[in-house]
């Protein structure tokens, strides 16, 4: 088994019926994975990775945890399933185009205070 294929299999845990803090865990314990990955060459990091990266990172800031952590685990799908994806879509982002920048862009995500949701008056 390939190392890439280890780190899906390690990302592939549920987080259904999990409180928000786990879930929130749980995105950013694959976010940092997949860049710690990706950056020692475990995969290519190209266009799609960065696609995928910069929207789970843009997912976290705004809460979205299982979302984040959805499109993380996209970064590192085998190609064959990449055709059909939504991902594609994605505008690539200024500042999240390498490694770092998108290292960056995650610290600052990581700090933000969940969002709350107002009460319908």
């Amino acid at each position: 088994m390939s190392d890439i294929e280890t780190l899906r299999k390690s990302l592939a845990l549920s987080s259904e019926g999990l409180a928000s803090e786990d879930k929130k865990t749980m995105a950013i314990d694959a976010i940092t994975k997949i860049l710690d990955a990706l950056e020692i060459g475990v995969g290519a990091f190209g266009e799609w990775e960065q696609r995928c990266l910069a929207a789970s990172i843009i997912a976290l800031r705004a809460g979205k945890y299982d979302d984040s952590r959805a499109l993380a685990r996209r970064a590192i799908w085998p190609e064959e399933n990449r055709r059909n994806s939504g991902v594609a879509r994605l505008l690539l982002r200024p500042g999240m185009l390498t490694i770092p920048e998108l290292r960056k862009e995650f610290k600052i995500a990581q700090s933000m205070p969940p969002r709350r949701v107002r009460p319908v008056e």
